[in-house]
């Protein structure tokens, strides 16, 4: 198995863990651009790749993939998900699945206009998108984020006119939005490799660092689960773990505000808590029948993260793999 990664160390445990529980002696391959990834070191084996904006980025990794005799590819970084997903038939000529939604799908995801207008076409609740010849109008707070943006960089409160005039003009393509109240969840969504959904996991998220959630809750609300159910199953051609962010408001309603196709920063959680998406996508893609119970994780279980250090010496660092 390959993953491309980052800071991925509780991810790339749990998929050591589902090998070893299902008595597989597979391993697990870490690509990354640098050395200096903690998880790039907890790996069985690791391998250098250009930088995914960079020339030969996919012929890299498709090549590791044949070289090394991958089954599963399961990529993690929002900016090579496009890259990646025009390139499926690629992974299959060399006998590797990778575990990602279609092109069509990460497009819709990565564009965050282009998940406001399907949101909306297809009547999930979600703030409205507003120009910004309109949006100096209020009602204030709003909130500005990248088009394509990720990690929750360069993203903006709003609280007056100035604000806005002031992020207009220093902040790349952008989207202003009304702004949603309420408590935060994020929702795995488990689509597996048949893109049938079949379990969502809602978590409160109770305190943010850096963009990834750092202390969450799990939380077995009906509604969440249903509309984030519902919304995978209108993505369609979803392959994986659909990670969904919606606000619960106070006055019950669900709002939606983004989807990405990929394993979500928190997803440690869902797994912990008994929805093992790695064994689950590892049986299945031995051809197997995973025992998936949508109701067989734990409510009300916390998450509370911390720094840990990984140490190498410096010419172990130098010696890592390069493709």
């Amino acid at each position: 198995m390959l993953g491309l990664l980052r800071r991925r160390v509780a991810l790339l445990e749990a998929f050591h863990k589902a090998l070893a529980d299902l008595g597989i002696k597979g391993r697990v391959v870490a690509a990354d651009h640098s050395p200096l990834a903690a998880a790039f070191h907890m790996a069985d084996d690791r391998v250098l790749v250009p930088s995914v904006g960079g020339p030969g980025y996919v012929d890299t990794v498709v090549d590791i993939c044949r070289q090394r005799e991958i089954g599963l590819v399961v990529p993690l970084i929002d900016w090579e998900l496009l890259a990646l997903a025009a390139a499926h038939e690629r992974f299959k000529a060399v006998g590797a699945r990778l575990v990602l939604s279609s092109a069509r799908v990460v497009e819709i995801c990565r564009d965050k206009q282009q998940t406001f207008e399907f949101l909306k076409a297809r009547g999930f609740d979600t703030p409205e998108v507003l120009p910004y010849d309109k949006a100096g109008d209020g009602p204030f707070p709003l909130f500005m984020k990248p088009r394509y943006g990720s990690s929750a960089k360069d993203v903006h409160y709003l609280p007056d006119r100035a604000a806005l005039e002031f992020y207009h003009h220093t902040t790349a393509e952008s989207v202003i939005q009304e702004f949603a109240r309420g408590d935060e969840h994020t929702v795995d969504v488990y689509a597996g490799l048949d893109g049938v959904p079949r379990v969502a996991v809602p978590r409160r998220r109770i305190e943010v660092r850096g963009g990834e959630v750092s202390k969450a809750r799990t939380v077995r609300h009906p509604e969440i689960i249903r509309q984030s159910l519902g919304l995978v199953e209108a993505l369609a051609e979803c392959v994986g773990v659909v990670t969904i962010q919606c606000f619960l408001q106070p006055d019950g309603r669900v709002k939606f505000i983004e989807i990405n196709p990929r394993f979500g920063g928190g997803v440690p959680l869902a797994i912990e808590a008994g929805a093992d998406f790695p064994r689950w996508l590892i049986e299945e893609h031995l051809g197997r029948k995973p025992k998936i119970q949508p109701d067989g994780w734990q409510d009300g279980l916390v998450m509370l993260r911390y720094d840990a250090a990984v140490f190498r010496r410096d010419d172990e660092l130098r010696g890592s793999d390069e493709a």
